[in-house]
């Protein structure tokens, strides 16, 4: 079956448009968003099949798609990002607690690749993590601005005005908004 030219272009706009909300809202390298992009098209071409114009729009269609398949890509980069930091082998060691707990210890906070040794270093992950909270949105900001002035996660869990499920969910989010600027809190 030919394909739609509708759906071809709907397929290049969602790609496109997707791969560059994600860099721009995570911070991803020229590489990484290439990557997406790439990912993101060849898998819409490939579910072109799938697209029924009887059931709906080739926009809205491919801008779900895009939006399910980008969040798995950063879940994969993310999980592979923390393999490389924190793993020898290819599974998380079992006994290991979560390294990013610690969070709200502000002392705690390190680049991925290691602990801070040098003035170089300091300044770039200053730097790192100046550029992480200009990305954050408020809700992040705050949740951060939370942490840092209560020093534990569960007294700021009490002090937040939300349930504590989604105090942690948000936490979940944050950790991955640091993550993907390469901040993980030191074990």
């Amino acid at each position: 079956m030919p394909l739609d030219s509708t759906y071809f272009k709907s397929a290049i706009n969602a790609a496109a448009a997707r791969a560059y909300q994600m860099a721009t809202r995570f911070g991803l390298s020229h590489a990484d968003r290439e990557d997406l992009h790439q990912e993101l098209l060849l898998d819409l071409l490939e579910r072109a099949e799938q697209f029924d114009p009887d059931k709906g729009s080739a926009g809205t269609f491919t801008g779900m798609l895009s939006k399910h398949r980008a969040s798995e890509f950063l879940y994969r980069l993310t999980k592979d990002r923390w393999r490389l930091s924190f793993c020898s082998g290819n599974e998380p060691d079992e006994g290991a607690t979560d390294p990013l707990d610690a969070l709200a210890d502000t002392d705690a906070v390190l680049p991925q690749w290691g602990e801070v040794t040098n003035g170089f270093d300091e300044l770039h992950f200053a730097r790192d993590l100046d550029h992480a909270l200009s990305r954050m949105d408020d809700e992040q900001r705050a949740l951060f601005s939370l942490l840092l002035e209560h020093q534990d996660t569960p007294s700021a869990c009490e002090a937040s005005s939300v349930s504590s499920a989604t105090f942690y969910r948000r936490l979940t989010d944050l950790k991955m908004h640091l993550r993907m600027f390469g901040i993980k809190a030191a074990a």
